[in-house]
């Protein structure tokens, strides 16, 4: 029987790399250098029974680590991590804009305040405590802290970021599940009545923002389809619409993609009040190209800067829009509060939610109906009274 240190003995074999210790062999990989310390970064495998059995594992830890598949994760940090995760992960499952909105939240809120913690010592406390703390204090361009709401899509991005460190094996489990998230206080949404949005369209005639506001009041599209429709996708003569892509910006950046969702992917009935203003709006761009040459409004968009041609930014458009709403003596609202105003005022005229749904591009018609509640309980309380006076009338009351 051989002794403890004869076990721990490493002898070297024939093949550079793998070592017997004992009766047992093991070998040794390269894994490059520290990028701060500048050591060499070894990792050890041992266990196989045969010298053959380790060349053959060392041989494909070596293909592993040329194609960059082998990660040393026995001390990988949480910022380590999640910029592993953002790029092998976010960067191809999910959306362009939203792996950006990924990496802005791991490195104004991850990295700075648990991005050195070890994934293996990550605890359901480190978590609680970067919420708490963000909530108090985490705004970036203000004072106080972030909104609860905000601080429940980082702990989405977290929660998806640790499901995915489970099934790799880097971690046991995902301590993201025992944290208690701030409760989000249900914000009443911000709609205009019928008068007021006739007050806001008689406003904006003759301002640059008067077709945007005309399909935001009888389309109900959101701000990013408006301004990311293409003339090719509108149909005056058949008075219909093709949801196909929408205007993001990403680092300064403006890039047309796909909607939202997949339901977002849709068709929409332009009323006939909204042909004749869109004929005379693309006549004064056509002429505009002639001037201005082909660089102008090369994305052929329905709605562009008057001055250039090219897409609008979100600032500028919000202060035009707030300046038309003080001109008509209005409530200060978003352009995308205008969306919720079409569905409330389709709701309360007794449309089908269905169909408001349809119009929105929601999921499915319960998330409508969760958004209007305050509206679809309106229509309930109708309904009721309605039967109420089919089953009791006068010659059946109580």
């Amino acid at each position: 029987m051989k002794t403890k240190s004869e076990k721990s003995t490493l002898q070297k074999t024939s093949t550079p790399g793998v070592y017997k210790r004992g009766s047992k062999y093991c070998f040794i990989v390269e894994l490059g250098r520290d990028e701060k310390s500048g050591k060499r970064k070894q990792k050890w495998f041992s266990g196989y029974n045969t010298k053959k059995e380790a060349q053959q594992a060392l041989i494909e830890k070596q293909r592993e680590i040329q194609t960059g598949l082998l990660v040393d994760t026995k001390d990988m940090s949480v910022a380590e991590y999640m910029d592993y995760w953002l790029e092998n992960y976010a960067k191809v499952s999910t959306r362009h804009t939203t792996h950006n909105v990924y990496q802005k939240r791991v490195n104004r809120y991850i990295v700075p305040n648990i991005g050195r913690v070890r994934m293996k010592d990550l605890k359901a406390m480190h978590l609680q405590k970067l919420y708490a703390d963000l909530l108090k204090d985490g705004a970036m361009y203000r004072d106080g802290g972030l909104s609860p709401i905000t601080i429940r899509h980082l702990h989405g991005m977290i929660h998806k970021a640790l499901e995915n460190a489970v099934r790799w094996q880097i971690v046991a489990r995902n301590v993201s599940q025992m944290v208690e998230l701030p409760r989000v206080e249900k914000r009443e949404t911000d709609v205009l009545t019928r008068e007021q949005v006739q007050q806001l369209v008689e406003a904006a005639k003759d301002h640059e923002l008067y077709i945007p506001i005309l399909l935001a009041v009888t389309t109900g599209m959101r701000y990013a389809e408006i301004f990311g429709l293409p003339w090719k996708h509108v149909d005056l003569d058949k008075r219909i619409i093709n949801v196909r892509q929408q205007l993001v910006r990403t680092k300064g950046e403006y890039k047309l993609t796909e909607p939202k969702t997949k339901s977002s992917e849709r068709l929409i009935s332009l009323p006939d009040s909204l042909v004749a203003p869109l004929r005379k709006h693309k006549a004064e761009q056509g002429q505009k190209k002639w001037h201005f040459g082909k660089d102008f409004n090369k994305d052929d968009l329905v709605c562009c800067r008057p001055e250039d041609g090219q897409p609008y930014s979100a600032t500028p458009v919000r202060r035009k829009f707030r300046s038309i709403l003080e001109k008509a003596g209005l409530p200060d609202v978003r352009i995308h509060d205008l969306r919720h105003t079409v569905a409330t005022l389709l709701l309360e005229q007794g449309v089908h939610p269905k169909v408001v749904s349809e119009l929105l591009g929601h999921a499915n018609i319960g998330v409508t109906l969760d958004r209007y509640s305050h509206v679809s309980m309106t229509m309930q309380k109708e309904a009721v009274d309605s039967l109420e006076s089919v089953i009791f009338s006068s010659k059946n009351a109580l």
